[in-house]
Parts: structure tokens; sequence; C-alpha cells
């Protein structure tokens, strides 16, 4: 048995010696691996902003537009809207980029960098969607709660405070539901930049 033990603790040395490259295989690896890795990103900040219009697109667009009007929400929603396209279009932008610079043969402390660069910009792409939809959230039910169109719909002795806790418990949750959602994704492609760097840096 002993005799065994040693027969594979030889084999086992052998394959971690066959397993040594270069730094310059492991940094194009690595930038090989990391540059998938932000490409998905890139799709899936690309998607997550044209699914939501189709979406709006072939629902009922006159419905909500009447909501809106009622509510006196259509100022509103038109400008976080035109907020939102160009921040949004501006983070595709710097995925974009951050993918070509990641893909680019570079140095490795280059190449660190990019991957320090695109897990900030994933981690600020999350907490912007996070504080907009907050942001959205919240004026909404202010402007609503407070209009005359809903007020006069509601039974005399409404508890209003009710309504508006009730309301904000159910909104905290779906965004809790958000953050989880961006954590489960991003956080899985997050993971991997991150083991790729701590390669490299070993590397180093």
């Amino acid at each position: 048995m002993a005799q065994l033990e040693n027969i594979k603790d030889l084999w086992k040395q052998q394959e971690t010696e066959n397993i040594r490259y270069s730094k310059n295989e492991l940094q194009g690896m690595m930038r090989q691996r990391s540059s998938s890795v932000v490409k998905w990103i890139l799709i899936i900040s690309i998607l997550e902003f044209i699914l939501p219009n189709i979406i709006f697109l072939v629902t009922d667009f006159e419905a909500s537009r009447e909501f809106n009007e009622q509510y006196g929400l259509t100022n509103m929603v038109n400008v976080y809207l035109g907020i939102h396209i160009v921040i949004i279009l501006g983070f595709i932008y710097v995925f974009y980029r951050n993918y070509r610079n990641i893909s680019v043969d570079t140095s490795v402390k280059m190449l660190m960098h990019h991957i320090i660069t695109t897990r900030k910009t994933v981690k600020y792409y999350i907490y912007y969607n996070l504080t907009i939809a907050a942001l959205i959230g919240f004026h909404m039910f202010y402007e609503v709660f407070n209009s005359k169109a809903f007020l006069s719909t509601l039974p005399e002795k409404t508890n209003l405070a009710l309504i508006w806790i009730v309301s904000s418990v159910l909104f905290v949750l779906v965004l809790v539901l958000l953050w989880g959602i961006y954590k489960l994704v991003f956080g899985f492609f997050l993971k991997k930049l991150n083991r790729n760097y701590q390669e490299l840096e070993q590397a180093e």
C-alpha cells in the first residue's frame, strides 16, 4: 500500500511539472479568458437595454400613455428615460472599450489594470441601475399618491400612510430581488475576472 501511494504521489508531481506555463503563455490565456468574460458582460448590458424597449413596444403603449397623463407622470418619465438612455449607452461604450483594451496584446500590468477597471465598471453599472430604479419608483409613488386623480378614488378615512408603507415595502422587495439577479449574473463574471487577476498577480 505504501508503494502504491508513492507511485500516486510521483504521478501527481509529474502532472504538476507538466502543467507549468511560461509567463507569456499564462498572460495569453488570461487575456483570452478575460476577453471572453467582458464580451459576455457587454452582450448582457446590450440585451438589458434592448429587451425592455421591445417589451414596452409590444405591450399596450396607449394604456401606459394614458396612465402617465392621468397622474401627471409624462414629463417625469420622459426626463428619466432620456437620462437613463444616455447613461446606459455610456456604460455600453465603456464595456466595449474595456473589451477592446483587454483583447489587445499589452503587458501583464496593463492587463491587470484593465481587469480592475472592468470590475469597477460592472459594480458602478449595478449601483446605477438600482439607484435609478429606486429614484423612479419612489418619485412615481409620490406623484401618484398626491395626485387628485388618485386621492379622489380613495374611500373616506383611508390611511394614506399605510398605503405608502405597504407600497414601499413591496417595492424594496422588488429592488432586493433585482439586486439578487444582478449579483447572480454579474457576480459569476466578476469571480472569473478576479480569479484571472489573482493568477496574473501570482505570476508577476
